[in-house]
């Protein structure tokens, strides 16, 4: 049998192999092991946007393809070397990585991670198929002249410069440093190109942030604390002022049971000229899923003028059902999602434009998701 014959034969085995079951482990034993799995998610998706200066209303579909590649070998005394690759490949036509990292050390012990992935959430939102909060801007993304929900999720991962990460476990204690470096003019939207209260950032060089994260689990109980901040002085200037000095706290808890799971979250930053308070509570039960977020960003004028005083708030609340093994096929779920999200200014001094005016928002999605 010549060389591509058996490569046939053997990619046919694996594609029948996945199409019959949720991944496959194709190399599975003592010394190791190797498996392909994936999900693919699509959505349908209508939004009410005050915001969105084409129309209020959009109707629109999205989703992805991911696709695992997954290793690990280990030692004859409990070390192991492990890769994985997750390539997405999105409705759009584009193709992005998830994650892509390569890990070392010893089972149920320590481990070193380094490439491209994603730190503990320390602001998990449980059963989310549809979020999104009043203002143009993302929970690790900050637009200038929009309300900030901050979710300790700045130097959470997937940069595009590189990651470096140090965990271990000690029976109930989990510990974590994390660290991302590069570029990070990035996270205010346009970058270079960027503003941040009302200035131009002007100058920006590559950035070290570092995330520590300890975390205890009691029984039914888990709890975690966490900070993040950026160590390299002057990596993101805006009229002379460095406003890359942003430093994050977070603590959540968990409670969960079979059918129940309940978390608390609590995240506080100090940047520049302004502070961003965040909270939420969310559980889910069996299929459903509830949650309400909270945030309160406070704004003043001691190191760039001529910007907003007061506060503005956003308050969220969400609500999501997951229909599972539809059509009695496994791992393939329909599910229901919906969010509702206002904004509230009260901020003392304002600026003679739309900044901060954003009306209620609210959508609704229906999503097709298989695991395979």
């Amino acid at each position: 049998m010549n060389r591509a014959h058996k490569l046939f034969l053997g990619s046919a085995t694996v594609l029948f192999s996945l199409s019959a079951n949720a991944g496959i482990s194709i190399i599975d034993n003592e010394r190791g092991n190797f498996a392909i799995a994936g999900n693919v998610e699509l959505n349908f998706n209508y939004r009410d946007r005050e915001s969105n200066v084409s129309g209020d209303q959009e109707f629109n579909q999205d989703g992805r393809v991911l696709v695992e590649f997954a290793g690990e070998k280990y030692s004859n005394h409990d070390y192991f070397v492990g890769v994985k690759a997750q390539p997405l490949f999105e409705s759009t036509g584009n193709v992005v990585l998830d994650d892509a990292y390569f890990e070392f050390g010893k089972k149920d012990g320590w481990a070193v991670k380094a490439g491209r992935f994603e730190a503990a959430d320390m602001f998990p939102v449980g059963l989310d198929v549809f979020l999104e909060y009043s203002g143009d801007t993302a929970n690790d993304l900050y637009t200038d002249g929009w309300a900030y929900t901050y979710q300790m999720k700045e130097a959470r991962g997937r940069g595009a410069d590189g990651q470096l990460m140090y965990h271990q476990t000690f029976d109930n204690l989990y510990i974590e440093v994390g660290s991302m470096m590069g570029d990070r003019s990035n996270l205010f939207r346009d970058g270079i190109d960027g503003s941040y209260h009302g200035h131009e950032i002007d100058k920006s060089k590559d950035s070290f942030l570092i995330r520590p994260l300890i975390a205890y689990s009691l029984g039914q109980f888990r709890f975690s604390a966490a900070m993040e901040t950026n160590l390299v002085s002057n990596s993101v200037v805006a009229n002379g002022v460095d406003i890359s000095q942003r430093t994050g706290y977070g603590l959540t808890g968990n409670w969960s049971n079979e059918n129940w799971s309940i978390n608390v979250n609590v995240a506080y930053l100090d940047a520049v000229d302004e502070t961003n308070f965040s909270s939420g509570i969310n559980m889910v039960w069996d299929n459903v899923g509830i949650g309400y977020v909270y945030a309160d960003n406070e704004y003043n004028n001691k190191e760039l003028s001529g910007w907003v005083d007061g506060n503005v708030e956003v308050a969220t609340i969400y609500a999501s059902y997951a229909f599972r093994d539809t059509l009695d096929i496994k791992d393939f779920s329909i599910l229901l999602g919906s969010y509702y999200t206002a904004i509230s200014s009260k901020l003392t001094q304002s600026l003679p434009n739309e900044y901060f005016k954003e009306d209620d928002d609210y959508g609704m999605r229906v999503r097709l998701y298989y695991a395979f």
